[in-house]
């Protein structure tokens, strides 16, 4: 794919670049234009495998496209401060504590848990237990932050964090964003450059 038109991330999306919908729109005009002429000329059977050539195209093109567009973030309705915690696993004392630390002041902070699901019970639309097991983890999460002094509210969220993190912004005005995790991955790089907002880490 044209490096003119699209951008690549570290986790390998890729990102439209602000000049590519109009080129691409050209280019899928142009090739329908193709398509009738090369079907007057050479036969219809010709022509429709060229405009189904570049459908196709378009469609691969799609598939693969994530929009560059900067995370919605709801307005504050007052001058506290609020920070957003995505749990990829359960706090500990002592790294509920460096949340604190981080936190500082906080008036209000969101613990959103990722439904930790797989993809077959996906599929098979069973995560009964994975919503369970997200529960309780949010319940000890938010025990061992409300001991470390925090005002905590809590959220159970999409399995992928990214997502979860994406959802609870449009309701929760925060101001910063804390990831929580224990297995070195950091499920928020693809959504880092988008963020916007103030993003830190800490490990179990």
């Amino acid at each position: 794919m044209s490096p003119f038109l699209t951008s690549r991330d570290p986790e390998g999306g890729t990102h439209v670049r602000p000049l590519a919908i109009p080129l691409i729109l050209v280019a899928i005009c142009g090739s329908i234009v193709a398509a009738m002429g090369l079907g007057g000329i050479l036969g219809a059977g010709i022509g429709v495998a060229v405009g189904a050539l570049a459908a196709t195209a378009l469609v691969v093109f799609a598939s693969q496209a994530k929009p560059d567009r900067r995370l919605e973030v709801a307005k504050a309705a007052d001058a506290g401060h609020r920070v957003l915690v995505v749990a990829v696993t359960e706090a500990t004392a002592d790294s509920a504590q460096r949340i604190a630390d981080l936190a500082g002041s906080a008036t209000d902070v969101r613990v959103v848990v990722p439904v930790p699901s797989h993809r077959l019970d996906r599929w098979l639309s069973a995560e009964d237990d994975a919503r369970r097991e997200a529960e309780g983890r949010l319940a000890r999460t938010a025990r061992a932050m409300v001991t470390a002094g925090l005002p905590v509210s809590g959220w159970v969220g999409d399995h992928d964090p990214a997502p979860a993190l994406e959802d609870q912004l449009h309701d929760f005005a925060a101001d910063e964003v804390i990831l929580l995790s224990d297995n070195g991955k950091d499920p928020l790089t693809k959504v880092e450059r988008r963020l916007g907002l103030p993003l830190r880490r800490v490990s179990v």
